[in-house]
């Protein structure tokens, strides 16, 4: 019974790691459940009595890739840091995860502009997630006057455009070839390096302590 429970398992673990490899290369709508039978070596009945249809599947790889960042963020929420320096570390850590994974988003967000079912549940669901977790310490910022008062989806915004907007207009940009070969690394460098994104985080973050009368540097900088 053991032996078989292993093997139960098992098989689960490879398909939803093959699953995970197909969406990575190519997106969930990519997914197919006679090709993870194939690549795994699983039967279509051992495939319906994990995950029970191909939906439930692709909800699962897309949970199973978005979990540790939630988990990430929500300890740094949790933790005893000041508002402001828990902020800059959520930020932080969105940045790099969006650095790490911008391939796999742009997949997730093509697939649920496709109708994908599953990948449009997920990206409806995310408004309730780590957004709201980033509101909730901005929140908290403010409340203690680390930040100004105003609307706390304004200040996402504001701290978004210093630090994702390059990454993705640079990248449009590279895409397109609209700079030469030299400029484009240039500001890919600028752009995308953990160095310089956490630059720019802090002088927004100085620049929205210093609008709330709090002059002092609200972090310290992390190397």
């Amino acid at each position: 019974m053991a032996s078989e429970a292993a093997r139960s398992i098992s098989t689960r673990e490879r398909l939803l790691r093959a699953g995970l490899r197909q969406a990575r290369r190519n997106g969930v709508r990519s997914i197919t459940v006679r090709g993870l039978c194939q690549q795994t070596g699983a039967n279509l009945g051992t495939f319906v009595y994990h995950f029970g249809s191909r939906d439930a599947f692709v909800s699962e790889v897309i949970e199973r890739w978005y979990a540790p960042l939630l988990q990430s963020l929500t300890d740094t929420v949790d933790g005893d840091l000041a508002p402001l320096q828990r902020l800059r570390g959520l930020v932080l850590q969105m940045a790099d995860w969006a650095a790490a994974n911008r391939r796999f988003i742009t997949h997730v967000l093509m697939d649920a502009a496709g109708g994908e079912p599953s990948a449009v549940r997920f990206v409806r669901s995310l408004a309730g997630r780590h957004p709201a977790l980033i509101l909730r310490v901005i929140g908290e910022a403010q409340a203690k006057r680390e930040l100004p008062p105003g609307e706390p989806v304004n200040v996402l915004l504001f701290l978004m455009g210093a630090i994702a907007l390059p990454m993705l207009l640079v990248e449009r940009m590279t895409e397109a070839r609209l700079a030469p070969a030299e400029l484009s690394r240039a500001l890919s460098r600028l752009a995308h390096e953990r160095e310089f994104r956490e630059q720019r985080l802090d002088w927004a973050l100085a620049g929205l302590a210093k609008e709330s009368g709090n002059a002092k540097r609200p972090v310290s900088r992390t190397h």
